[in-house]
């Protein structure tokens, strides 16, 4: 028999760990000023280091928001659903996390705001849900489920720098920004969280939730475009979008690397946004699973809340350029064979373990928790199968390949799928 190898290469990035927290930081761990502390998840699942805390309280309908305390916390509605807008700007000079509006829109008409210090690198974001235990079980089920942030605004080069509230949430005409535009509004490779407190099928009413890593749901990828380029729509008069109405039909052209049929298509649009991204100064930007609050001056993104009953969800914002991160994160190994529902045993041997079996109708394989570094797992294929096709996702997007190289950030989860055909005999 044959031994295909697969090797999970993964790439942690540090930084440099601040000595001591500063007066910028909302909380003062106790091992903050120890030198060479790594950051490390904790038996509450936050890492310990510098960080900025939110409190996210569910209150009932009749709550008077307007009156009650807490300098991190905002407050939305205990059923139903909220929103909370995060706000950055560059050139603002809030070194503290600020609660511009305490109050969800149910009990003032409009979205909790917080703004966050502008971070060059962006932050890792943990949150966990807590409650008062269920005293029996006889309480209901507690969850609530937060959704990618979008985002609502963003622009350059605003004046004044550090504007009052609410006139920040104002960008200049000349410098708003336009977002998504081949992508979609927002692409997110992320799905929501669900936090789910005291299951009486699970925890019994016992215990404390742990963190879990969030970052995903503050990512942008995707393009943002000087609205200058929205030169026209549907209706002959700029709509806010970017999209085909406003590419030169000369983009279409063969000569232009165009296909000439009179029409513009994607290819030809993104072809047009390099171009106004290579411009001096530029009017395109393209990102990558970007810290959302950073591809602009000023941004303001929107964050959905479903709330079931949920008193208390906490998260912490740890600065990425003052943190050192180890983290852990997954691999989960899947086995497909052609043709589908096959009984064959398949024989897997990683380096993180023992050996696995899995066949066509098995679950996924997971590795739990791994640290971060350099892993593989082979397939030894039974007479009778050939070599496999192995498919990769990696933050959210497949891809097959025959040499894997991957990069596991932390808390990422990288799924490896073997495909096998039979063999006649």
């Amino acid at each position: 028999m044959k031994r295909i190898a697969i090797v999970v290469v993964s790439v942690l990035v540090i930084t440099t760990l601040v000595l001591g927290a500063t007066m910028v930081m909302a909380a003062k761990p106790q091992n903050a000023g120890n030198k060479g502390m790594d950051v490390i998840d904790k038996s509450n699942g936050f890492p310990s280091g510098p960080h900025f805390n939110l409190n996210i309280h569910g209150k009932k309908a009749d709550f008077d928001c307007d009156l009650a305390s807490g300098g991190h916390s905002v407050f939305i509605l205990e059923y139903g659903d909220s929103t909370i807008q995060y706000v950055s700007n560059k050139k603002s000079s809030v070194t503290e996390l600020t609660v511009l509006d305490k109050c969800g829109e149910d009990f003032d008409d409009d979205p909790a705001k917080v703004q966050l210090p502008h971070e060059p690198e962006g932050y890792y974001v943990f949150a966990r849900i807590l409650g008062k235990p269920n005293n029996g079980n006889l309480e209901p089920v507690s969850s609530i489920i937060l959704y990618p942030n979008e985002v609502v605004e963003a622009c350059n080069d605003t004046d004044p720098a550090n504007p009052d509230f609410p006139g920040y949430t104002e960008c200049p005409d000349d410098s708003l920004l336009a977002l998504g535009l081949i992508v979609g509004t927002n692409l997110y490779v992320a799905e929501q969280e669900e936090y789910v407190r005291f299951d009486p099928g699970v925890t019994k009413g016992k215990g404390k939730s742990k963190a879990t890593d969030i970052t995903r749901l503050f990512t942008y990828t995707g393009w943002v475009v000087d609205a200058r380029l929205d030169t026209s729509g549907p209706d002959g008069v700029p709509d806010g979008v970017i999209d085909e109405y406003d590419v030169p039909i000369e983009y279409d052209l063969i000569a232009n690397g165009g296909d000439g049929d009179n029409v513009i298509d994607p290819e030809e649009i993104e072809n047009w946004l390099i171009d106004m991204s290579l411009l001096d100064p530029p009017m395109a930007w393209y990102f990558t699973q970007e810290w959302i609050l950073n591809i602009a001056d000023l941004v303001i993104t929107e964050q959905g809340l479903v709330n079931d009953g949920t008193k208390l969800l906490q998260i912490r914002f740890y600065p990425v350029e003052t943190t050192e991160f180890i983290g852990r994160g997954r691999i989960k190994v899947d086995k497909v064979t052609d043709p589908s529902g096959n009984p064959q045993l398949f024989e897997f041997d990683p380096d993180w373990g023992l050996n696995f079996w899995l066949d066509d109708d098995d679950p996924f394989y997971d590795s739990g928790l791994l640290l971060p570094g350099t892993y593989s797992v082979s397939e030894i294929i039974p007479d009778g199968w050939d070599q496999p096709n192995v498919t990769i996702v990696e933050d959210g997007i497949a891809n097959s390949t025959d040499e894997t190289s991957l990069v596991l950030d932390p808390g990422e989860t990288i799924t490896v799928t073997f495909t096998n055909q039979q063999t006649p005999p």
